[in-house]
């Protein structure tokens, strides 16, 4: 060590006494200046710590380089004159008097750093561990409440893919890849945004989006290069059809804030979907639902069928059926096929032995900027991921196929127009749907469900024996089981559970329902909830009434309602059409299949929801009710002031 060259001998040292060098190069004053402090600090080495509310000092502990200023009072905490002020060992009361003597007599002389005073002399002040009171130890209690949630912060990061271990594809397809998520995020970020300010702490901002769709593309990345895509693809998939409740869950659970949701919790538009309260009466109603009639006229290409196939036409197809020998193509593989009505020597129905198909069609990633350079995506089975042209990931017993033909249809059942009913003033409008399955006659109705409008009270719910033997019951899309069809009981118009609302009726009531022996049958039972006059709703309505094979002047279709920006043959699917328009998530029984009373009470909700909107531009164009009766703007101006 080099010698001190003595140049801070005359500096007070700033510990003082409580300086540990063995050679300090500082000034230090042999006689300390508060004997009694010093001594009350030596007396207070044992700590008693049954008593917290006495004022004590605490154990010793290593001092801090400047000395701490006496702090003041809080002038928040008023005492308490009644109570017994609490008596200061006799050194303690001594070294507290002398600090409050000193700084009373420095109010006018500014201290400077570490107690250095303009003389040059240092005044040690009292630790005020020793000159306040004790706090009792913090508590459990005085944490933030049980069931606060932090939100997850996130850190600024751009729309590119992280650097991993190990890519498991080039950049650029995992730059398009992210942008889907990205893209899907965003989607269902809007939709949460929309559903009212009761969900707005859920809300993802622009960087959480960012953040959110970073992270599930890295967590594809894990799994491998060989099922990257199809993983990535997948979860873009779960992402879209993820209804509110589920968004909302997957949202919570990601910032943190799962106790903030309760479960079961319910915004304002999962209520269900009611006309305006100017339309009090259901004659209004039905008034206003008459505009939004579907002109079925020139859409016969498209298969609406709005005349009956004549007799030449259908001894032609009759004709082209016997050259054809029975061959088929299947409507799930696309294999040709041959079937045999009532069995060959064999016993068989069909041809070609099992069906090795996928249940669900191809579908397309959104297309993106880079397509034009790295080439459209392939299409994948969303049933299993798989690209098209894959071997397929389901097995049926048979090959199925379907008609469409109208010629071919009325081969089987001729098509009938609603009967007229002149004894009849009106029926209430009716929501109807159909579930079909698959015979050696082609797809064939197995069940009719028919609910009021706008009310949703079950009006008809059978099952259908179709003409031609069963092949395949279709339970996947239909939700009838050959359990439930086996053991159905004859139809009795006077059974007593007609006339519940649908609503109410359990998932699992198609084990109940009864069975009509026909098609026919079911047709007629349907012809006498309607007249012509009747408006019957539903979702691409030509397929329900085809299988029927009813012609009817008054139809709503839910699918021309709500049109695809592409036009038809493009449609929205009912599904979709539900979760958009009303937040209702339907269609998600999986492999048990769909239930034809959930599709026509949404099928209904989706058309009130379109007479609510229509009234509201009538309204503003100057339709008005008078006496009851819709008045246009130029009929109302003329009637006469009574």
């Amino acid at each position: 060590m080099f010698s001190a060259l003595g140049l801070f001998k005359g500096v007070p040292c700033p510990r003082q006494h409580d300086c540990t060098l063995p050679s300090c190069f500082f000034f230090h004053d042999p006689s300390p200046p508060f004997p009694d402090a010093h001594t009350a600090t030596k007396a207070a080495q044992e700590y008693d710590p049954f008593s917290a509310g006495d004022i004590i000092a605490p154990p010793p502990k290593r001092r801090r380089l400047a000395s701490p200023q006496v702090e003041k009072e809080d002038d928040t905490v008023q005492p308490n004159p009644t109570a017994p002020r609490p008596q200061l060992p006799p050194p303690l009361a001594a070294a507290k008097s002398k600090v409050l003597h000193l700084s009373a007599n420095k109010t006018n002389q500014a201290p400077f750093p570490n107690g250095i005073s303009k003389s040059g002399s240092t005044d040690k002040a009292i630790p005020t561990s020793i000159t306040k009171t004790v706090s009792p130890p913090p508590t459990r209690e005085n944490k933030r409440p049980v069931g606060s949630a932090i939100r997850k912060v996130v850190k600024a990061e751009s729309l590119t893919p992280r650097n991993v271990a190990k890519a498991p594809a080039v950049w650029k397809t995992r730059l398009a890849a992210l942008q889907r998520l990205h893209e899907q995020v965003c989607a269902q970020n809007e939709k949460l945004a929309a559903a009212g300010d009761k969900w707005k702490p859920l809300v993802l901002d622009k960087q959480e989006s960012i953040t959110f769709a970073l992270d599930e593309e890295e967590a594809a990345t894990k799994l491998g290069e060989n099922i990257y895509k199809n993983a990535v693809s997948q979860t873009v998939l779960r992402i879209k059809k993820m209804t509110k409740d589920e968004w909302v869950k997957a949202v919570a659970d990601w910032t943190g804030m799962s106790s903030r949701v309760q479960p079961g919790q319910k915004s304002d538009r999962d209520a269900p979907t009611s006309l305006p309260s100017e339309l009090s009466s259901r004659s209004e109603q039905v008034a206003v639902l008459r505009h939004l009639r579907t002109p079925l006229e020139g859409l016969e290409q498209f298969g609406y069928v709005t005349s009956k196939p004549t007799a030449s036409e259908i001894a032609s197809s009759k004709a082209g059926l016997a050259a054809g020998a029975g061959f088929e193509s299947c409507d799930r593989c696309g294999t040709r096929f041959q079937v045999f009505p009532g069995r060959d020597e064999g016993g068989r129905l069909t041809s070609k032995g099992k069906c090795q198909y996928h249940w669900a069609r191809p579908n397309r990633s959104t297309s993106l900027r880079t397509d034009r350079i790295l080439g459209q995506s392939e299409a994948i089975y969303p049933c299993c991921n798989k690209l098209q042209g894959s071997e397929g990931c389901s097995e049926a017993e048979t090959h199925v196929f379907s008609v469409k033909d109208p010629k071919r249809l009325a081969a089987i059942l001729q098509f009938e127009h609603t009967p007229d009913k002149p004894d009849i003033r009106g029926r209430q409008p009716i929501s109807f749907d159909c579930e079909m399955g698959y015979t050696t006659l082609g797809m064939e109705v197995i069940r009719v469900t028919a609910v009021s409008w706008p009310e949703g009270k079950l009006v008809l719910d059978i099952l259908v024996r179709p003409f031609g033997e069963i092949l395949d019951l279709n339970t996947r899309f239909s939700g009838v089981t050959q359990h439930a069809f086996a053991n159905a009981l004859p139809y009795d118009a006077t059974i007593p559970d007609q006339s519940e609302p649908a609503a109410q009726v359990e998932s699992g009531q198609a084990l109940k329902l009864r069975r009509v022996e026909s098609p026919a049958v079911a047709r007629q039972l349907l012809f006498d909830c309607l007249s012509p006059n009747t408006p019957l709703i539903g979702h691409a309505i030509e397929n329900d009434l085809n299988v029927c094979r009813i012609i009817h002047p008054f139809v709503i279709d839910t699918a021309l309602l709500y049109p695809h920006p592409r036009g038809l043959p493009i449609r929205y699917g009912l599904k979709m059409l539900s979760q958009k328009h009303l937040s209702r998530g339907i269609q998600t029984g999986g492999e048990a299949g769909h239930d034809s009373k959930e599709d026509a009470i949404a099928t209904g909700d989706l058309v009130t929801k379109k007479v609510a909107e229509k009234w509201t531009i009538m309204q503003h164009a100057g339709w008005e009710f008078v006496d009851g009766l819709l008045m246009a703007p130029e009929e109302s101006t003329d009637i006469p002031f009574v």
